[in-house]
């Protein structure tokens, strides 16, 4: 009978040591940071973005202007000059999709004759002409 005791004896001594308890209050998890909001195009993107833009119509670009207007748009101005056309164009771009919203290209072809788009008398306006001049 005495190897009985000798592990009564050792069995309790180790699951005494096995016993642990926690005398803290556990901490609550710490919160996931919120998803990020998307960063926003800032002025030197928007400008390449629109060299890129103008560049691919095949014109020689000359930036005017670009400035964030309240509604979260882009607006890129140039003055543009290429294979003998001439005038501007503006570009709006979304500042958080970065998508091209508007394009308004006022570019004319300086090559052309003057009277090549002549299609006879217009009813434009007539600064300083006679009524009788229609």
């Amino acid at each position: 009978m005495r190897l009985p005791l000798p592990l009564l004896l050792g069995s309790l001594l180790l699951s005494s040591g096995c016993i642990v308890a926690e005398t803290r209050p556990s901490r609550p998890h710490p919160r996931p940071p919120p998803p990020s909001r998307p960063v926003a195009m800032n002025y030197d993107e928007a400008v390449r973005r629109g060299f890129d833009q103008c560049r691919s119509r095949g014109y020689r670009c000359d930036l005017q202007e670009a400035k964030l207007t309240g509604n979260n748009v882009w607006k890129v101005k140039f003055r543009v000059d290429g294979r003998g056309e001439k005038g501007h164009l503006h570009l709006d771009y979304d500042a958080y999709s970065r998508n091209l919203i508007k394009v308004n290209d006022k570019v004319k072809d300086k090559g052309r004759d003057w009277d090549d788009d002549w299609d006879g008398p217009g009813r434009g306006k007539k600064k300083g002409h006679a009524h009788r001049d229609d």
